[in-house]
């Protein structure tokens, strides 16, 4: 079924009007920024982690559409400018040092998106999600595996030579590496950069690392929905 981009940004919208402090405090919808390697199955596990949890799913299509409808729609971002504004200038304050200057207007948009999936949960991939919202209340998860293991993988799902896979898997990585170095100058590979790091090599079930996952935000002391029904 084909994402509704204009219902999520409205439901961004009348959760950030609902929520007038950028403090998520006891709220249960939980917030999962999941960085992947390309080939460890990141997508499968961020599909059934947003599943169980009961919360919306954001890979990089979803979000780009978001920014550009919202980029094009005047009242929508007016009201996600003016309900994000004390997130935003608290964001600015806290990230932004010497000449590190948001100057394009995607960045800025993208950044209001995400402080406004505070208030809805989800499970965000990529787009430096794991670093744009690292001051709040959020489970930033990196899946790796090895080049080897990812090529068989890729080699397999996309029907190319082993060759072909190590190629493609090596350029997505440094395509996403380079996205996050160019817009937020930060390493993917600073494993302190995340609660949780797990490399997929020796798991074919990915809904199992989805379970690791959701035991390891519980223990962290990140309620969800299933929690809260106990």
């Amino acid at each position: 079924m084909p994402t509704d981009v204009q219902a999520i940004i409205q439901a961004l919208v009348k959760a950030q009007l609902v929520n007038d402090t950028y403090d998520r405090g006891e709220k249960l919808q939980p917030v999962v920024a999941l960085s992947r390697g390309y080939g460890c199955g990141g997508g499968e596990i961020a599909r059934e982690l947003a599943k169980r949890l009961q919360v919306g799913f954001f890979d990089k299509e979803v979000l780009n559409e978001i920014v550009a409808q919202s980029g094009g729609d005047k009242y929508l971002l007016e009201k996600l400018d003016e309900n994000v504004k004390n997130r935003w200038e608290a964001w600015i304050l806290s990230f932004l040092s010497g000449d590190n200057v948001l100057t394009e207007n995607y960045q800025r948009l993208l950044v209001n998106v995400l402080l406004g999936i505070l208030d809805t949960g989800g499970v965000i991939m990529g787009r430096g999600a794991h670093i744009i919202l690292a001051k709040h209340e959020i489970f930033r998860v990196r899946i790796i595996g090895s080049p080897e293991k990812s090529a068989k993988r890729v080699a397999a799902s996309e029907n190319l030579s082993l060759e072909e896979a190590r190629k493609k898997v090596d350029e997505k990585n440094h395509e996403r590496s380079k996205f996050v170095w160019d817009y937020w100058k930060h390493r993917l590979s600073d494993p302190t950069e995340f609660d949780l790091v797990i490399n997929t090599d020796r798991f074919n079930d990915m809904s199992q690392v989805a379970g690791l996952i959701i035991d390891a935000m519980h223990y962290a002391g990140i309620k969800t929905v299933k929690q809260a029904e106990k």
